[in-house]
């Protein structure tokens, strides 16, 4: 699956790391907007087995996953997830230094074997 989503939220409470990719912010009321998104979370309190929690828009990306691969870049983030089949998931998204800073933080300390290619 390949999507746009310019809207980055980066948390982290405690063993806690989550990443939220949107369309757009959430709306004033905070309900939830019926957009595409892409939900990366992974816990460190209880053994995971490396896996990192997924969840989509699209139902066939929801669920915890084994990583095979990951790349991230200025403009880009790349998972190569393992299930049943292997599964690729691309995000292309346009956010600021700050924001990118905070998202790959967070994204190395999920998925340690994080690629970073800073340069693209």
């Amino acid at each position: 699956m390949k999507i746009r989503l310019d809207y980055v939220s980066v948390s982290v409470a405690g063993d806690y790391y989550q990443v939220m990719f949107e369309d757009k912010e959430e709306d004033e009321r905070d309900e939830i907007l019926d957009t595409p998104y892409v939900l990366i979370q992974r816990q460190f309190e209880m053994p995971d087995g490396g896996r990192i929690y997924i969840e989509t828009h699209d139902e066939s990306f929801i669920g915890h996953f084994g990583v095979v691969r990951c790349t991230l870049g200025l403009k880009q983030l790349s998972l190569q997830l393992r299930r049943k089949r292997f599964a690729e998931l691309e995000v292309r998204f346009s956010i600021s230094h700050h924001k990118y800073m905070e998202l790959k933080e967070a994204l190395r300390t999920m998925i340690p074997r994080i690629e970073l290619l800073e340069g693209l």
